[in-house]
């Protein structure tokens, strides 16, 4: 019975340590800084995730090497970089477009070659 409960101390003790959310790594932090370039550059509206739950939704005005400010509803706001859990931006009304147009003509095809099998 002691190994059991020794087993169960050093299974949750060495465990905790894995769920605990110490926060990002530094390869999180640089992928969030070259979204944050990309979307700066671009002037797009984006949402952000912060680690404390809190959603934002703005324009990236300007970056920092440590921070950036979000301007949210005429209001600038300075986020660190370690605090962003995910960023992302809208997809553009043209990519939306010419993914319908790339669905419809791929159905028409479609219906052109169930019609041209038939036709035989």
């Amino acid at each position: 019975m002691k190994p059991i409960v020794a087993l169960m101390l050093v299974l949750c003790i060495g465990c905790s340590s894995c769920f605990a959310g110490s926060g990002p790594d530094q390869k999180h932090i640089e992928k969030i800084k070259k979204q944050v370039s990309k979307y700066l550059d671009r002037g797009a509206m984006v949402s952000v995730e912060t680690y404390d739950q809190r959603k934002l939704r703005g324009e990236i005005n300007k970056a920092e090497p440590d921070t950036f400010v979000l301007t949210v509803a005429g209001q600038p706001t300075t986020l660190s970089y370690a605090d962003v859990k995910k960023i992302k931006a809208p997809m553009s009304p043209t990519t939306k477009q010419r993914i319908a147009i790339a669905g419809v003509l791929g159905g028409l095809t479609g219906l052109l070659l169930v019609f041209a099998a038939q036709d035989k």
